[in-house]
């Protein structure tokens, strides 16, 4: 991966089963220092990268996104594009939504939208 697509920014973000597609409350967090310093989410911006650690209810375990690029952010809510998706993190994140009632709508190549309240 290119230098330049590394993120010092992280989103840790858990999951829930609320409207369609993916959507959690969340966390930013600058990446770049030893102790992460939390961020206020208007501190992002459209095209920004970010690295997300996706948390599921009742579960001890998490989905790594290595590469995420931020849509938009409007308020406290923020809609990010996943980029970089493991075909194991895809197959858990599309079974989390159907088990919801809901559908993941995926083009090639990419993991799908999570819309974040941070």
């Amino acid at each position: 991966m290119p230098s330049g697509l590394l993120s010092k920014i992280g989103i840790d973000c858990m999951l829930s089963q609320e409207g369609d597609g993916l959507r959690g409350d969340g966390c930013v967090y600058e990446l770049s220092s030893s102790h992460p310093v939390i961020l206020n989410p208007d501190k992002l911006r459209p095209g920004d990268y970010v690295k997300l650690r996706l948390w599921f209810p009742d579960e001890n375990v998490y989905s790594v996104i290595e590469l995420a690029e931020v849509q938009w952010v409007k308020n406290e809510w923020i809609k990010i594009e996943l980029l970089l998706v493991s075909p194991k993190d895809q197959a858990r994140l599309r079974q989390f939504v159907v088990s919801g009632g809901t559908h993941l709508p995926t083009s090639a190549g990419i993991g799908g939208q999570i819309m974040i309240r941070a």
